[in-house]
């Protein structure tokens, strides 16, 4: 975000100025009658109501900026604030063309929502509403997904016996996930008689989300591995078209047959270059070429030592002041890189729906529904230049379909047995299968002789057939294949013990299969399949104590005697309760609590391949919150809101720590301080040098508190106070010694004030100023660390090494600051009309 300038003050000051003289204006002193010419032209027949809101924002930001667009991303400048306009006919008119009409806008100018909503309607005869929102989504917490990179790596420039200067290795100071996207949505809706005896009801809606993104890649050159961990631009253009229309038959009174088809269309049409970041030299003619690499904690450049023009020397001067340094023509770079792969999605959907109460003491909900999508990459592209070995091009191809058919049926009732008892029933089965072709074509490589593997040989190119993708022949179309079946049956017995009391007690079973097949390299397949049996009893009492008290809550507890994946629950415990109190009309406290507790201490899946373990897998969601609303009279107003979540999560795992002499890595230590190598039993091997046995866990325990006050003195005043603020203390596994917490140790708050002055009738001058405050906690990281990993391996306090770790790094770790402080001004004219 730019800082806070004269030129921006003055831009917003200028415009509201502006446009308060203008308005003010064209507005008559009390006590004068406009003439005719300056009044607004209404439709005969209906009245007519508008309101506007200039202004604009003045933001001052000191800190970083990336984390602030990534939390606020308010930007100084002038705004339309909001903006109404209503038509509605007048009682006794006859024969409109609509009946009310009302139009509501905000956010443009700059802010990154804005929203447009547009209702009007026509009595017995048509309903319409349309609604467009673009937001932009800007995000860059440089730790997610970050190397870690320590400062201080170099390269040298002229012979390594007798540089002449040094290049710095690159930190990574943003997220390699950062992105930068807007997101435009659309959607309308077309009711037609939806009073009578056959409604038609037409829907459309659109969403497109593109924009830049950092996408991390393994490695660009086809399985050589020259060039790793590329770092690769993204543009983003994902689209989605929603058409829906439906008939609405209600041939009794409480009962309505619905046929509905939803068509969805889905593009995907994002491709991936070289991240302007990652061209950091380049060569003799000029040309900005990357490494990879980026995520290698010590500098590495891989050469072809044989064709150098001075084995002992990587990089030379750059040719002019402040250019990049120049490479030897002999070192694996990429000069440009291109991956393209659009894909279209197809998916129709069919649906019969039953509502009905017709019959006494039973109520019935149900559909049918069916899709057959249809999946299509017809051109998979990727092409690489550049220098990786002896490859100077490399082209792949290929393509891939698939196909999903899913069939589902939901049933629904409630049968009101007794006065005080009542039985309700739901079942629910659904029935996806998902075939697929992958075709491979293969690559094409052009690559040079052995002898002058250098990315400015002019002779001629081989071309050859190269590039792999695992597991896939070329040439070949191969199938895989995934399919799931659900059955559930939800049975729930309610009864009112007394007219304050109700009790319900349930029963749920669920049935889940899951068939799959792995990638084959023939046209068969050996599909794997996967049953789970889910048990469940649930209960839920409701009480009312008093007129002005309730109390709800509910617990379940199920077991599942198999998974599909190593950290899905076999067992799951589930609390709530939530309960109301009204002490006096003006005065409400509401509390609510949410426990869901989840375990794995199997060596699951029991079908296919196994997980070695055991797992021990815990994880727990515990929300507890209490708020209070006193409003005395129209005068004040308090509203105090706390609330504690706890997320947790744990299971057992190994972890390799890329320990080096000069870079020691995390360690885990036993209880008797020995070296914690991951044991023959987890791994499901024999124990491997560098891994180590942990407890994978994540705690986030946050604290989130608010409290405002609304003043309202006299009719033409209104003010309002209030303080937000989120605490999070939370810690985890550190399995890279140089990373911190972060935002799972930090402090969010937001304090804030605003003014509303109806100084005119219809014209009200409104202030505001936000405050928002990001911080992070106390040095954090691994606390133990090794310069190896054996078991032999001597294991210290991290915090008594000279090297970088983060128990000796700032708070920020090895990468940009995220701590920032802003201060936010809003001002704007409201006009009615």
């Amino acid at each position: 975000m730019p800082p806070l300038t004269r030129a921006s003050v003055a831009t917003v000051c200028f415009g509201i100025a502006l446009s308060s003289v203008t308005a003010i204006a064209q507005t008559p002193a009390p006590g004068t009658i406009p003439a005719p010419s300056t009044t607004m032209s209404v439709p005969k027949g209906y009245s007519v109501h508008n309101s506007i809101d200039l202004g604009g924002r003045i933001a001052a930001n000191s800190g970083s900026d990336a984390m602030y667009s990534t939390l606020v991303n308010l930007q100084s400048g002038p705004r339309v604030q909001g903006e109404t306009f209503e038509l509605r006919a007048l009682p006794g008119t006859k024969h409109t063309l609509v009946d009310s009409l009302s139009l509501f806008s905000t956010g443009f100018g700059g802010d990154p929502y804005l929203t447009t909503r547009l209702n009007f309607y026509k009595g017995k005869d048509y309903e319409f509403s349309g609604l467009f929102r673009r937001d932009r989504q800007y995000f860059d917490y440089d730790l997610l997904a970050n190397p870690n990179i320590p400062g201080g790596g170099t390269i040298p420039i002229g012979p390594s016996t007798a540089p002449v200067g040094q290049f710095a290795w690159p930190q990574v100071l943003q997220s390699p996930l950062t992105f930068n996207t807007v997101r435009r949505m659309t959607d309308t809706n077309l009711t037609l008689l939806p009073l009578s005896k056959v409604t038609y009801r037409f829907g459309y809606s659109q969403n497109v989300m593109e924009g830049p993104t950092l996408s991390p890649s393994f490695e660009i050159t086809g399985g050589e591995t020259y060039l790793e961990t590329a770092l690769l631009q993204e543009y983003m253009r994902q689209s989605s078209d929603t058409w829906t229309g439906s008939v609405e038959w209600k041939p009794f009174s409480q009962t309505h047959v619905t046929f509905e088809e939803i068509v969805d269309h889905i593009k995907s049409d994002s491709y991936f270059t070289l991240a302007p970041s990652s061209l950091i030299l380049q060569e003799a003619d000029g040309t900005k070429v990357a490494v990879g690499n980026y995520t290698e904690e010590e500098p590495t450049i891989s050469c072809n030592t044989g064709s150098m023009q001075n084995p002992n020397t990587i990089l030379y001067p750059a040719q002019t002041p402040g250019g990049l340094p120049i490479i030897d023509p002999a070192c694996n770079v990429a000069s440009s890189y291109l991956r393209s792969q659009p894909t279209r999605f197809l998916y129709p959907t069919e649906m019969l729906r039953l509502q009905s109460s017709s019959i006494p003491h039973l109520t019935m909900t149900g559909d049918v529904r069916y899709t057959q999508a249809n999946m299509n990459l017809p051109n998979y592209y990727e092409n690489f230049q550049g220098l990786a070995g002896s490859v100077r091009d490399l082209t792949l191809t290929g393509s891939s379909s698939a196909k999903r058919d899913v069939f589902s049926v939901d049933y629904g009732m409630v049968w009101q047995v007794a006065k005080n008892f009542s039985l309700a029933e739901q079942v629910n089965y659904n029935l996806a299968h998902q075939p697929a072709l992958l075709t491979w074509n293969g690559g094409q490589e052009l690559t040079t002789p052995a002898t002058k593997q250098t990315i400015n040989y002019t002779g001629t190119l081989t071309a050859v057939n190269g590039g792999s993708i695992a597991g896939d022949t070329t040439g070949v179309a191969e199938p895989n294949y995934f399919g799931q079946k659900f059955f559930t049956n939800n049975l729930i017995a309610s009864w009112d013990a007394t007219p304050r009391t109700t009790f319900s007690f349930g029963w749920r079973h669920r049935a889940h299969d899951t068939t799959y097949n792995t990638s084959s390299a023939s046209t068969s397949y050996t599909p794997i399949t996967v049953s789970i049996n889910e048990n469940a009893g649930i209960f839920i009492a409701a009480l009312r104590p008093a007129s002005n008290w309730s109390v709800n809550g509910s617990v379940e507890g199920a077991y599942a005697d198999d998974v599909l994946t190593a950290i899905a629950p076999r067992q799951t415990w589930h609390y709530k309760i939530r309960t109301m109190y009204k002490p006096r009309t003006w005065a409400s406290i509401s509390a609510t609590y949410n426990d869901l507790e989840r375990h794995n201490n199997t060596n699951n899946p029991t079908s296919g391949s196994k997980y070695f373990g055991p797992l021990n897998h815990v994880d727990h969601t515990r929300i507890f919150g209490i708020g209070t609303v006193l409003a005395p009279n129209e005068h004040y107003e308090f509203d105090l809101n706390y609330a504690y979540s706890d997320v947790y999560t744990a299971t057992n795992s190994c972890y390799t720590s890329g320990a080096t002499a000069t870079l020691p890595g995390a360690a885990t230590p036993t209880s008797s301080g020995a070296p914690n190598i991951c044991p023959q039993s987890v791994r499901g091997s024999s124990p491997t040098q560098y891994e180590w046995y942990s407890r994978d866990f994540q705690n986030a325990p946050t604290n989130f508190g608010s409290a405002s006050i609304t003043l309202v003195p006299v009719k033409t005043v209104r003010a309002g106070l209030g303080y937000r603020i989120s605490d999070v203390s939370g810690s985890r596994l550190y399995d890279n010694a140089r990373d911190v917490a972060g935002s799972l140790n930090s402090t969010y708050q937001s304090p804030y004030v605003n003014l509303a002055w109806t100084f005119h009738p219809g014209w009200t001058w409104k202030a505001g100023y936000d405050f928002y405050g990001y911080g992070e906690g106390s040095p954090s990281g691994a606390e133990y660390c090794s310069t190896s990993s054996t078991s032999t391996s001597t294991i210290v306090p991290c915090a008594s090494l000279p090297y970088p770790t983060g128990r000796t790094e700032t708070t920020a770790g090895l990468t940009a600051p995220r701590v920032f402080h802003a201060n936010n001004i809003t001002l704007s004219m409201h006009y009615e009309f």
